[in-house]
């Protein structure tokens, strides 16, 4: 059992058989998962990727047997399928892979098959391998997982235990290429006039080597992406929305370490650096300002070798977008360039090592043509744990360089770094960090403020095996203490109490108390944050409290 109860053994009618065989393009999984009512399976429909109060089996693969990067392949008992691509215990649902499953339900209780192809896995070209598996059985009636291998809820990640399946032979990764061409027409008629637009492009996928893979897209077509909603934004930041576009949303977890990639920069709103409406003459009017910018192409390129180093590359292009000015006197046209050709590129480089901890370099850059700004940010992140996973260090190191014909070329820092624990019971964490008035990632990141500095801990208990009431309980506590980095003024202080618990007829409940002191907002009044202008926050309390009965019933 993983859970509720950690480490006790599945009783006899519960027990899941499971048969791994393979052959030159497959790998085939068969489950037979016993249960004394099979009539009272939950069946909740669910989309693909969706998870619903549903039984399910789940494989993870991993051919490099590293602890942190396996595939995952779900099939629930309704038979919809679910996968992932994990990074170091961060599930990517993004990710997508053609693969066979099917499910019956018998007297004896549920059966799953499914075939993996080996184009749906990276793995090296070796005579003979050994790959890490687990396999995970939900009960959702009995609300329990099981687990092949045991996975310690007290102590580290639960990709860090998977079991070994020895000796697959004279396996060979195929050949891996998909094209996906597309084409669109579009006519537009409004009072009359009538226009036409037409667009053809092609995305590409190709496998590079055994563990790279070339991903592009050419001339693409986002029209069929949903509208992000309509937002009134009274704060003095700017809103940030989700990516909706696939090629920016799957297999990009290497270009978000460090959190320097905010993947709406490209193709988003021109940047109009030097504001055409305020230097519009006095007879000129802005007849058609375009709200976004085209993108030309991009590709990315992104792999793991076996000794554990990822290595990804990304570089997209976007064209020179233009305002039409028209001088109402003489009736003449001119353009002016709001958003020049512009090249996007992001290198990355993590480490992996003792099947908990990475080390990652981080570089993101963005060139304008001609007198455009140019912006390059380059990182150090770090997550490393000691071998036993019970004590950590987190943070990074980041510096950005902006140049442009205005303000020259400017220079920024921040740093940020924690110490941890997190083993049995408890688990807690204190850090320092900090940004300069001149940190900047923004051009192809996001950060909302900088010129701060925070010193922060928190604390946290949890039970690890139910008790006579509970099936799990837990505490956390956690304050930070803010100040101005500039001028090391004070600008406040939080501090807050989690708790949160599920009885074991799973009915869950929990609240918080949370408190703010008097708070130095250097941001509300759009001033600058070195201003010395500030609006004065008051003190402020919050306690809140929720309940949610149990969520299997109708």
């Amino acid at each position: 059992m993983l859970r509720p109860e950690n480490g006790e053994l599945v009783s006899s009618e519960y027990q899941t058989t499971v048969k791994v065989i393979y052959d030159d393009d497959a790998i085939y999984i068969a489950a037979q998962m016993s249960d004394p009512d099979p009539a009272g399976i939950p069946k909740e429909f669910s989309t693909r990727d969706n998870f619903s109060q549903a039984d399910f089996f789940l494989v993870t693969i991993n051919p490099n047997d590293d602890g942190q990067n396996p595939f995952e392949f779900i099939v629930q008992s309704t038979g919809n399928q679910i996968d992932a691509k994990v990074s170091n215990g961060n599930e990517d649902f993004n990710w997508s892979a053609v693969w066979e499953s099917d499910v019956t339900i018998d007297e004896k209780g549920w059966n799953v098959e499914m075939k993996i192809p080996y184009r749906a896995l990276r793995f090296a070209n070796r005579t003979v391998q050994s790959w890490g598996f687990n396999f995970h059985r939900r009960l959702e009636k009995l609300n329990s997982q099981h687990t092949w291998t045991h996975i310690d809820n007290s102590v580290g990640r639960w990709t860090q235990y998977d079991g070994l399946i020895e000796d697959f032979r004279n396996i060979k990764p195929p050949t891996r290429l998909n094209l996906y061409p597309y084409a669109s027409a579009t006519t537009t008629s409004y009072e009359g006039t009538t226009s036409s637009d037409w667009s053809i492009g092609m995305d590409i996928k190709y496998g590079l080597t055994d563990n790279f893979t070339l991903d592009a897209t050419l001339i693409p077509d986002f029209s069929q992406v949903g509208f992000d909603d309509v937002v009134l934004n009274l704060g003095p930041f700017e809103q940030q929305f989700t990516e909706q576009r696939q090629f920016f949303t799957e297999g990009t977890e290497l270009f978000n370490k460090g959190r320097l990639f905010y993947s709406r920069r490209i193709g988003g709103n021109p940047i109009d650096q030097f504001d055409v409406e305020s230097n519009l003459g006095s007879d000129e009017e802005i007849t058609n300002y375009p709200g976004k910018v085209t993108m030309l192409n991009a590709i990315k390129i992104s792999g793991r070798t076996k000794k554990g180093l990822g290595i990804g590359f990304f570089n997209a292009i976007t064209e020179k977008t233009e305002a039409t000015i028209k001088n109402n006197q003489t009736g003449k046209i001119r353009k002016e360039v709001i958003s020049p050709f512009t090249n996007y590129n992001i290198l990355v480089l993590d480490q992996q090592f003792n099947q908990n901890s990475t080390v990652s370099l981080i570089n993101t850059n963005v060139t304008r043509d001609g007198r455009f700004r140019d912006a390059n940010v380059t990182a150090l992140d770090w997550h490393i744990e000691t071998k036993d996973s019970k004590y950590n260090a987190d943070g990074s190191v980041k510096m950005s360089n902006i140049s442009d014909d205005i303000n020259n070329l400017s220079t920024g820092y921040t740093f940020d770094n924690s110490f941890g624990y997190n083993s049995g019971h408890w688990n807690w964490e204190v850090g320092y960090n900090f940004e300069n008035k001149d940190f900047n990632p923004n051009d192809l990141g996001i950060l909302f403020s900088n010129n701060e500095q925070t010193f922060y801990g928190s604390a946290g208990w949890r039970t690890l095996q139910p008790t006579k009431k509970f099936n799990r309980y837990s505490f956390r506590f956690y304050n930070q203490l803010n100040y101005q980095h500039y001028s090391g003024i004070y600008t406040g202080y939080n501090a807050g109490l989690n708790f949160g618990a599920q009885t074991r007829n799973r009915f869950s409940f929990g609240g918080n108390l949370n408190y703010g002191s008097e708070n130095k907002d250097f941001f509300e009044p759009r001033q600058g944050s070195t201003s010395g202008v500030y609006f004065l926050q008051p003190e402020r309390k919050n306690i809140n409290a929720y309940i949610s009965t149990n969520s299997q019933k109708n």
